[in-house]
């Protein structure tokens, strides 16, 4: 009973206050997760692989949920859970390549999965990769806040050749692609600091519209936006109000661009109550 009482109240932590308090962390202690509370993380990736189409799959308390690969960036260690997620391209009905330009030469293609290991960015180049990557970032952000929600620290990451591993504990289908990866579990630190770009740079108004004049539900979710997870901080994205006070959003250079985007519109969307036109929802 008091372990199930302790669980209700962390979920009464808002999603406004789980973007706040949410942190990456990539160094975890070996304090084993609840069994409530990784059923709680498998009913919401069940519910939302439903949702999105995506093939999100969790392992929770094995010994080394990285299976010894390489991070495509930072150290982790630790890490006893994690959730894989993957999908298969989709095609979009609006073309946004020219709103991301390929890196270093685009992409690396496969039909399990992005050889990440001689890249310094792998930029979404097509529709299909581009509705994908942010699909991934808009649906694995709303399982990190409901893990932060149920007290767990969490970090987003790249495993380098994912695909090509032996005997992993996800499955993917030969038509799928292992996209990214998010640890979770219990922090052995906890880095708090947290860099952002002035909002001037992240947004862009109608002319003769001061960010002092812009509405508030806008403002409320451009904050959002500015705390969610993107690759080294860049924040790769900008998100435009137009005359009629629609909202788009779109990516622009930065590391691994369309993920972060997938996570910034969920912010938005939490805080505002409004879903911004991107290749997510084309």
């Amino acid at each position: 009973m008091g372990k199930e009482h302790d669980q209700m109240d962390l979920l009464q932590m808002s999603l406004m206050e789980a973007m706040q308090q949410r942190h990456a962390v990539r160094a975890y202690t070996d304090q084993p997760v609840d069994n409530s509370v990784c059923q709680s993380l498998q009913s919401l990736i069940d519910d939302l692989n439903a949702q999105s189409g995506l093939h999100m799959q969790m392992a929770c308390g094995v010994d080394d949920a990285f299976l010894g690969l390489p991070t495509h960036y930072g150290r982790f260690t630790g890490v006893h859970n994690a959730i894989a997620l993957i999908g298969k391209p989709k095609v979009s009905a609006v073309d946004t390549t020219s709103q991301s330009p390929a890196v270093n030469g685009g992409s690396t293609r496969s039909t399990q999965g992005w050889d990440k290991s001689n890249a310094q960015d792998i930029a979404a180049t097509d529709p299909a990769e581009i509705a994908l990557q942010e699909t991934v970032g808009y649906y694995g952000e709303r399982v990190v806040l409901h893990a932060v929600q149920l007290g767990l620290a969490t970090s987003w990451a790249v495993l380098d050749n994912a695909h090509a591993v032996s005997n992993p504990w996800w499955q993917a289908q030969a038509d799928e692609q292992v996209i990214w990866f998010i640890a979770f579990g219990y922090p052995a630190r906890v880095l708090t600091r947290r860099r952002t770009k002035p909002i001037e740079e992240l947004c862009q108004l109608p002319q003769g519209m001061s960010i002092e004049d812009a509405p508030q539900w806008f403002l409320q979710g451009i904050h959002a936006a500015m705390v969610a997870p993107t690759s080294l901080s860049q924040q790769p994205f900008k998100f435009i109000l137009h005359a009629d006070e629609t909202v788009s959003a779109q990516a622009t250079e930065g590391l691994f661009a369309h993920v972060g985007l997938g996570c910034a519109v969920c912010h938005f969307e939490i805080a505002s109550g409004v879903t911004p036109a991107t290749a997510l929802n084309a």
